[in-house]
């Protein structure tokens, strides 16, 4: 994961009062072979979780994914997505397209018409208004990648 943050771990741990020993087994709920041994690395820096592990150390820290992960002004569509912990494919499952087409809107490839944004704000526990946001936001830093010049994009 490339947004999460190891310290943002080991401080959500000790906040919670929790060793690395008891996170494990609180995680391994969610998580199967999850041992402290993980949590220490992923608190050290030399291990990035998988998304169903960051999703089982927030669940066993009792705070949202989001809390593990680098503080964001605007979310993309795909960091909504990561925050709740959904993997893309599942995802585009719930929103009845493919994993190719939902994958394209993510990376801003692709326009997402508003009856796909309506589902996907109820897949991912958040309002119409935020997943817009996020759709153009992600469309809109995609468009300006691609220009050669950058003229037309907000810095």
């Amino acid at each position: 994961m490339a947004d999460f943050v190891p310290a943002l771990l080991a401080s959500e741990r000790t906040v919670a009062q929790l060793s690395r020993e008891e996170l494990a087994r609180a995680a391994s709920r969610y998580e199967p072979c999850l041992s402290a041994a993980h949590v220490g690395l992923y608190e050290l820096g030399r291990r990035a979780p998988q998304l169903s592990t960051l999703t089982a150390l927030a669940r066993g820290l009792g705070v949202e994914v989001r809390a593990l992960l680098v503080p964001v002004d605007t979310a993309d569509l795909a960091r909504l997505r990561v925050e709740a912990g959904i993997r893309q494919r599942d995802l585009a499952r719930m929103l009845g397209l493919t994993q190719a087409r939902w994958s394209r809107t993510e990376r801003g490839l692709a326009a997402a018409e508003a009856p796909v944004l309506v589902r996907a704000a109820g897949a991912l526990g958040r309002s119409y208004d935020v997943v817009a946001h996020s759709a153009a936001h992600t469309r809109r830093t995609a468009l300006c990648g691609s220009l050669q010049s950058g003229h037309g994009c907000a810095k």
